[in-house]
This record gives structure tokens, C-alpha cells and sequence, in this order.
């Protein structure tokens, strides 16, 4: 029964999503089956993370070429996070998309890519684990594709050439695992030093290799440029979970090859890790400084999502304990920060047109909840308590002190820099829009609707509780880093 657990938040998804698209349902009716389809997979996904003892299963074609499903600790962190952020963003884009020619082609994309990344988050070697993250590739270029103009075309083609080539730098390594006898499998722990006998260096490059091919899908430099131009021309619930989700796949991998298959102990002190913690200090102030300097709303955010997810691997490249928690804590509370903004900046474009930020002043007091939690998500993402961003960050910065490095002060440097660029270019977004100036006249109210606005409410909650109830995650994760390290 536990192992027909494992494929059920995988298939369904992407059995149910078909057959609606097959019944060609409309109007309510649609959505209705597709929010349930996705809260369904959801509660599926979250019973897999916390059902205990789950077996694996394994498809064995060769030696080398073995699918397997399995659930561990990190496992268990993504199922969970999935389980709230998918059905939020579900939701809001019944209402967001109420007036689009044909949703139900999205929809049908957005739920196959929910069994997807049940199966990606639940990999349990690099061969499945490259199978699903080649398939969320395919699957997530329609979304961003939706709109069908030429800019669309233009930003989903880049999306797709970035990522394939971040892919294909990943395929490298696992071609090199496979020829060094290894299996790959994250369970069976990391390559030995026998392995690797008189090919030391060539495994260090093609990590090396691997970690950056990765860091694609997570923006960072040099290969960020797909995320400032794929989530402006996206749908806003396509663009919260382009943001908030699909870069963590990217910090997925990482988390695999650098803790399961290359090991902490092989690469701490060496090139592979000085060289990987300068681009993400680079990336982190860079993306800060084009945000701040960009005036159009979504782009702003999406370059955002460039600096703060770099903040996510600059900690696991720390390897150390406090980076790895600092790690995932940013990773579950960037997920929830960029989704309400992003979420936030759609019911600006959707209700008034407006997408620059010079024409924001005045519409906090149109859209008070809107601003609300658009507020507390800034809070959260510039680092400020009671807010699980200062969590995160706390600890990240820790975790660089940690490193023992002469200048290990540069990492807390730096996210000091950004987390003042951070709220220059947020602050600026929400002080303009509450506090428009004496002679600003005033305008009738536009705020969003409930299906828009409840997945805000969630999430801005959840920013601020977690932040104040951290315990117990934090608990949590020191473990699964002890064994990780």
C-alpha cells in the first residue's frame, strides 16, 4: 500500500489533468475539477512526506539505468512545500484566467507539472531525477508560452535554450558517474576515493560542471538570463510558480549532487567551492542592483528572484550545518515571499494595466489587502522579524562565519548590501502606492477578488507564523543536515 503511495501523487495529477483536458470541460465546471485535481495531488504528496517508513520502488533496465521513487529527508521538505504552494497558485489563476480565450490548455500544463515535480522531488538517483527535470522543462515552457504573442515566443525559446543547456551540463555528470562504476543513487552515498583513483581532477571540473548546470534553473550567474525574461511576459500564477518553485528544482539538484554523489568533505577548502561561492555573492549583488535599477513591476521581481535565490546556494555552497538550514529556510520562505509578490503584482496588472512602477502611486489605497500582504512579503524578503526571512538570513550568514575562511566575512557583507538594495527597490513599490502625496486624487476601489486574494492571506500568515514558530522546522532540519555533513 506505501508503495502505490509513492506513484499516486505522480500520476494523478497528470492522469486527471488529461482527462479533463479530454472532456473538454468549461467554465466552472473546469475550474472546479482542476482546483480539486490539484488539492487532491497535494494531500497525496503531503501523505507521502509524512507517512513513515516508505518503501522505494525501482525499475532496474540496466546496471547503470534504474528509475527510482523513494522519500527522504529532503524529500519530505519539497512534498510539503509543493502541497501548499501549488493549490495557492491554482486557485488564484481560476480567477486570474476567468476571461482568457482557452485556459484549460494551462491548466492541463500546470497539473501534469504537478505530478512532475512529485516525481522530481521524490527521485532516488540522478537517471530519474534527470528524467523529471527534463520533463518539467517541456512541460513549463507552455506556461510561459501562454499568451501566444511574440514577446512570449521570444522569452519561452530562451527559457527552453537555457535550460537545455543547463541540462545537458548535468547529463555530463551523469554519464561520469556511471563510467567511474558509481550508481548514482543518493541513498547509496558518495563516490568513493577508490572510484575516482587517478581521475581526481577531471571529477572536480565535472562537478564543477554539474553544480553550474544546475544553478541554471536557480538563475545564477551566468546563466540567469531566462528569469527577467521569461516571467514578465508569463501569466502571474505561472509566474509565482516560476519564481517560487521551479528555481528550486534547480537548488534540488544541487542539493544532490553536492551532498549525495560529489560529498561535502571532497570539496570543501578546494577551487570547485571558492569559485561557486564567488558567482552566487556575485549574483546575489548583481541581481539586487538591476532590480533596483528596473522599472517595469514584474521584471523587478523577477531579477529579485535572481539575487534571493542565489542566496539559497551560496548557503548549501558554505557546507556547513547553519548554511544548509539557512538554506532551506530560504528556500521555503523565498517560495512563499515570491509567490505573494508575484501574485500581488498580477492583481495590479489585471485589475488597473498598469506594470511600471511610476504608475503605482495611490493603488494601495484601491487595493488595501492587496498592498497588505504584498507588504508583509517584502518584509519578509528584505529580512526584517518577526518574518521567517530574517530566520533564513540569520542563519546564512552564520553559516558563512562558519566556513572558517579568512574573509568568510564577505558573505554577510554582501547580504547586508543586498538586503538594502532589497528594500530600496521593494519599499519603493509599497510607499508609493499608500502614501501617493497631498496631490494625488483620489480613485475608486479595484481590488481583486477573493480566489486572488485568499492564497495572498495564506502565504503572508505563513511568512510571519513559521518566522515566529521556527522551532520545530529548525529542529528538523539541523537533523537532516547531520546527516548530510
Amino acid at each position: 500500500m506505501k508503495t502505490l503511495l509513492l506513484l499516486l501523487p505522480v500520476l494523478t495529477p497528470i492522469g486527471l489533468g488529461c482527462l479533463w483536458r479530454f472532456r473538454k470541460l468549461k467554465g466552472k465546471a473546469m475550474n472546479a475539477a482542476f482546483v480539486g485535481t490539484v488539492l487532491l495531488s497535494a494531500v497525496l504528496a503531503a501523505a507521502c512526506a509524512l507517512v513513515p517508513q516508505m518503501d522505494a520502488i525501482s525499475l532496474k533496465w540496466t546496471d547503470v539505468l534504474t528509475l527510482s521513487l523513494r522519500v527522504d529527508g529532503v524529500s519530505k521538505v519539497y512534498l510539503l512545500l509543493l502541497a501548499v504552494t501549488w493549490p495557492g497558485a491554482a486557485l488564484y489563476a481560476t480567477e486570474y484566467l476567468e476571461h482568457d480565450q482557452d485556459p484549460s490548455g494551462f491548466y492541463l500544463f500546470y497539473t501534469v507539472t504537478q505530478g512532475v515535480l512529485h516525481g522530481l522531488a521524490m527521485s532516488g538517483n540522478l537517471v530519474t531525477f534527470y528524467m523529471f527535470y527534463e520533463a518539467m522543462t517541456l512541460l513549463t515552457v507552455p506556461l510561459v508560452l501562454h499568451n501566444r504573442d511574440k514577446e512570449a515566443v521570444a522569452a519561452s525559446i530562451k527559457y527552453l535554450v537555457y535550460s537545455v543547456i543547463g541540462a545537458s551540463a548535468a547529463l555530463i555528470g551523469i554519464f561520469f558517474v556511471g563510467s567511474v562504476g558509481g550508481t548514482g543513487d543518493f541513498a547509496a552515498g558518495v563516490l568513493t576515493a577508490e572510484q575516482l583513483a587517478g581521475k581526481e581532477n577531471l571529477a572536480m571540473a565535472i562537478f564543477m560542471v554539474m553544480l553550474v548546470g544546475f544553478g541554471v534553473k536557480a538563475g545564477m550567474f551566468p546563466m540567469h538570463g531566462w528569469l527577467p525574461t521569461a516571467h514578465p511576459v508569463a501569466p502571474a500564477p505561472a509566474s509565482a510558480v516560476l519564481s517560487g518553485v521551479i528555481t528550486k528544482m534547480g537548488v534540488l539538484g544541487v542539493i544532490r549532487v553536492l551532498y549525495s554523489i560529489a560529498g561535502v568533505e571532497r570539496l570543501r577548502g578546494t577551487w570547485v567551492q571558492m569559485a561557486l561561492l564567488a558567482l552566487t555573492l556575485l549574483t546575489i549583488l548583481m541581481g539586487s542592483l538591476l532590480a533596483l535599477k528596473e522599472k517595469k513591476l514584474k521584471k523587478r521581481l523577477a531579477y529579485s528572484s535572481v539575487s534571493q535565490v542565489s542566496y539559497v546556494l551560496f548557503g548549501l555552497f558554505t557546507m556547513t550545518e547553519w548554511g544548509f538550514v539557512g538554506a532551506i529556510l530560504h528556500v521555503i520562505f523565498h517560495s512563499l515571499m515570491k509567490n505573494t509578490l508575484f501574485m500581488g503584482a498580477g492583481n495590479i496588472i489585471h485589475k488597473t494595466e498598469k506594470t511600471y512602477v511610476q504608475e503605482m502611486d495611490g493603488l494601495g489605497r484601491r487595493m488595501p489587502w492587496t498592498y497588505a500582504f504584498f507588504t508583509v512579503a517584502s518584509l519578509g524578503l528584505v529580512g526584517i522579524p518577526p518574518t521567517g526571512g530574517f530566520i533564513s538570513k540569520w542563519n546564512l550568514a552564520q553559516g558563512a562565519l562558519a566556513t572558517g575562511f579568512s574573509y568568510s566575512w564577505i558573505g554577510p557583507a554582501v547580504l547586508l548590501i543586498s538586503a538594502v538594495l532589497t528594500a530600496s527597490y521593494l519599499f519603493t513599490l509599497v510607499i508609493r502606492g499608500c502614501f501617493p502625496g497631498e496631490d494625488h486624487k483620489p480613485e475608486p476601489s479595484c481590488e481583486a477578488g477573493v480566489r486572488m486574494l485568499l492564497p495572498m492571506a495564506v502565504y503572508a500568515l505563513l511568512i510571519v507564523g513559521l518566522g515566529v514558530f521556527s522551532g520545530g522546522l529548525i529542529s528538523y532540519l539541523e537533523t537532516l543536515a547531520q546527516t548530510l555533513l
